[in-house]
């Protein structure tokens, strides 16, 4: 999908006077014609640099969350379990832990799926997500009825770009 310079410049003026992605994908499709799914949209705006100025800066808050919270791996949790010394984490202090969300990919979709994968909570808790072939995205939870917190829900958005852009998506 190419847009012409001035659409491009049109586009970059919505933007920068507060309009949301809805919002966007909506003139997109009045002033351009042209038909986009709300996730086509948030790409195209990427794939031309464009940002939301507050997503900039969650995003920026996010990833130094993340840096502080160091999420532990499956290498650092079996050499936590073999180290008999590491010190107490934050949990057994009476704090609350750190928000750690993993994302991983199936090697082979789910059925009627484009991609799909499976998504670790901070609390443990394990779901599937999927985009189908309508580019929607799906979050199935292992546990009947769980709905994860907002902050891991947040953090799970910024793993899950992070992991499509290294499979090419």
């Amino acid at each position: 999908m190419k847009l012409t310079e001035d659409q491009i410049t049109t586009v970059k003026s919505w933007i920068e006077s507060g309009e949301k992605l809805g919002s966007i994908q909506k003139k997109i499709q009045e002033d351009f014609d042209i038909s986009l799914t709300f996730l086509e949209t948030r790409f195209l705006l990427s794939d031309l640099n464009l940002e939301f100025a507050e997503e900039e800066e969650e995003e920026e808050e996010e990833e130094e969350e993340e840096e502080k919270s160091s999420p532990v791996t499956d290498q650092d949790q079996n050499s936590n379990e073999d180290n008999d010394h590491s010190e107490p984490s934050g949990e057994e202090e009476g704090e609350s832990p750190p928000s750690s969300v993993s994302v991983s990919v199936d090697s082979i979709a789910q059925p009627q799926c484009i991609i799909s994968g499976k998504v670790t909570f901070s609390d443990g808790k394990v779901a599937s997500w999927y985009f189908d072939t309508m580019q929607q995205l799906g979050l199935k939870p292992d546990e009947e009825g769980y709905t994860p917190s907002q902050e891991d829900v947040a953090v799970f958005q910024v793993e899950l770009r992070k992991v499509l852009a290294t499979q090419g998506f």
